[in-house]
């Protein structure tokens, strides 16, 4: 029978369609193959087809590269602006009474050296370090007196809107609060942590973190990643709580690697600069399209009941 399910907090419903119930199997697509590292400007010895970096990374130490000298070479993790940002750092100045000017910060984190090491296929200490790089960038942005929100996402695949193969993140600092993030501010997701932990949507639960297919998952596969302690943003975690969430998302995101067949996926960071909101990690696998039922709704449809979700992750 299939479910209309609301969100755990938010007046927000999807459908559960059972009638239409799929295996992991029916979402293996065939995708173009990766394009090669050739011509990639973010491949070591490219470094000067790229604007200055503002952090390169050797091991647990980090600098930017000096104005006038030849880029830092031999990175494990580099940081550079947007090539084609969505925001400038400038001072912000309200136009027509109805807007603003972009302003903001909008960096790309290449997370590796090597062109096809995504964090799903990286060892412990690499997601560790990824997720350290997080942290530097967010807490360095975050003294910014006009940023409100930072928002630190990934697109990995074509399909999920990522146009450089390259191992890469992204981060865009802004001068306002979106609507969906002010939702979050207040919500107790200490009492999801309580019910889902042992339930058959949990997926992974450690010491710091709980890995769940959410009740009412628009997306199909889709998993939160949730630190058990509350904190607003990565910098306020503490280096066991950080490395335990960053280890536990990255072998959530392994397990829907080896599931469906390497899927493209987005995730994104919900997490606030000073309002009340329990940070955690969004991952929306990109099997299907929004059309436009999901369009003019914001109602979705998902196949996969997140039960069996969960418990196909749980067995990888």
């Amino acid at each position: 029978m299939n479910e209309l399910r609301r969100d755990y907090f938010l007046d927000r419903w999807v459908i559960i369609a059972t009638d239409r119930a799929r295996r992991p199997s029916d979402f293996i697509k065939a995708r173009d193959p990766p394009a090669g590292a050739q011509g990639c400007s973010f491949c070591p010895g490219c470094e000067d087809k790229t604007p200055p970096s503002k952090a390169s990374y050797f091991d647990d130490s980090h600098r930017p590269d000096e104005p006038g000298k030849p880029p830092l070479t031999g990175w494990t993790v580099r940081v550079i602006p947007n090539l084609y940002p969505a925001v400038k750092q400038e001072g912000v100045m309200l136009m027509d009474g109805r807007g603003m000017t972009a302003s903001g910060v909008h960096e790309v984190i290449v997370e590796s050296p090597l062109h096809d090491h995504h964090p799903q296929f990286m060892s412990d200490g690499e997601v560790k370090r990824l997720f350290r790089v997080y942290k530097d960038r967010y807490a360095e942005i975050a003294g910014i007196p006009y940023i409100r929100y930072i928002s630190l996402f990934r697109n990995y695949g074509r399909e999920a809107g990522a146009s450089l193969a390259h191992a890469h993140s992204q981060l865009i600092a802004l001068p306002i609060v979106p609507e969906n993030i002010k939702e979050q501010g207040g919500l107790d997701y200490g009492r999801v942590i309580a019910e889902e932990s042992g339930s058959p949507r949990a997926i992974l639960d450690t010491a710091h973190t709980l890995a769940i297919a959410p009740y009412a998952s628009c997306y199909t596969y889709e998993a939160w990643v949730i630190p058990k302690r509350k904190r607003r943003n990565l910098a306020e975690m503490t280096d066991e709580e950080r490395d335990d969430f960053a280890v536990t998302a990255r072998n959530v995101l392994a397990r829907l690697s080896k599931l469906l067949s390497d899927p493209p996926y987005n995730y994104a960071f919900v997490q606030s600069v000073d309002d009340d909101v329990h940070m955690h990690l969004r991952i929306y696998p990109k099997l299907g399209i929004e059309a436009g039922f999901e369009l003019n709704t914001r109602v979705h449809i998902n196949s996969v009941t997140p039960e069996s979700a969960a418990k196909s992750l749980r067995e990888i």
